[in-house]
């Protein structure tokens, strides 16, 4: 369990790179073993534990001892790459986890900010994202394939030894039928939160994401979300690379008028600052900030700091997106 001062030497000593505040899972060449016992402790633990199942819009009420079994029937003697999948492929799993209660002015979409956006998600109330869901909780960093019994390394029909990466059609119908279900949920107002310092070569939006290709279309199918609120995050002391109005953002805005979806951008919302800034108060940026206004601010960033040394006191495990 880390102490307060292990705390804050971890905050001062690390990259200022936002994108690097992720928990690095375990990287297995097959599935992740034990997958079926690990779904079934993490329900029990989102169930009985976790502060988001306490939402009414979150809760289900399933049975734990289940759930490990009937996500592994989805894959189970199924060759990754000859054997076809897509999102029905899961309709059982989702029957059982997936409460269909809406999300009302929560729903917290993301692309390119992975660690980051569940940092704030956890520290900020009222924002949810899939992973805060019980399907997304449950898969999160989580590697899974399945076999013919007759092939090599096949294990009661999965492959705990090597996954063929170039056949990811089980993960991807899996995450594309969750991300699509996570919009379906979406009411009021809902946000996205976007990488404005993303690497070469790589845009704040992309068409082809999950977020682009699935859930903001389904947002403007399902005609719940009235506003869609754009959060455009950066690294601190590095120069935005894309902000609203320009790059890949224009395309963002206009896709979701497309989808009849009204559009708000909003370059550095100020909690995501603090947040960064209790990670990083060395940052000259945050220094700046500091001297700029005074006390006032750093009363903030001071709170947010003492409320993550609370969250990892309280719960240990949270930061690593289980």
């Amino acid at each position: 369990m880390l102490n307060h001062g292990f705390l804050i030497i971890l905050i001062l000593h690390i990259n200022r790179d936002f994108t690097a505040w992720s928990y690095n899972p375990w990287n297995y060449n097959g599935t992740t073993p034990e997958i079926e016992k690990i779904l079934n402790g993490r329900c029990l633990v989102y169930k009985l534990l976790d502060p988001d199942s306490r939402n009414p819009s979150l809760f289900v009420d399933v049975d734990c001892n289940i759930v490990g079994g009937t996500f592994k029937k989805s894959f189970a003697y199924k060759d990754s790459c000859a054997d076809k999948f897509d999102e029905s492929s899961y309709n059982e799993f989702f029957n059982i986890v997936n409460n269909k209660k809406l999300l009302n002015n929560q729903a917290l979409f993301w692309s390119g900010t992975k660690g980051f956006v569940h940092d704030y998600s956890h520290i900020k109330d009222g924002f949810y994202t899939l992973e805060d869901t019980l399907s997304g909780y449950l898969v999160n960093d989580l590697l899974w394939c399945g076999c013919k019994p007759q092939t090599p390394n096949c294990n009661d029909g999965v492959n705990y030894v090597r996954c063929n990466k170039s056949c990811n059609s089980p993960s991807d119908s899996f995450w594309s039928k969750a991300s699509r279900t996570f919009a379906e949920n979406a009411n009021g107002t809902a946000y996205v939160m976007v990488n404005g310092s993303s690497a070469e070569n790589v845009t704040a939006y992309y068409n082809g994401s999950y977020f682009g290709k699935i859930e903001l279309p389904t947002l403007g199918k399902m005609k719940r979300v009235n506003l869609l609120i754009v959060l455009v995050v950066f690294n601190l002391d590095s120069k935005p690379k894309e902000k609203c109005g320009k790059g890949s953002l224009v395309n963002l805005v206009s896709d979701a008028k497309k989808y009849g979806l009204n559009v708000q951008c909003r370059d550095k919302p100020s909690d995501t600052l603090f947040l960064l800034c209790a990670k990083y108060p060395q940052a000259r940026e945050c220094v700046k900030m500091s001297n700029d206004v005074g006390k006032p601010i750093w009363s903030k960033i001071l709170f947010v700091v003492i409320t993550i040394s609370v969250i990892f006191t309280m719960f240990p495990g949270f930061y690593e997106d289980v």
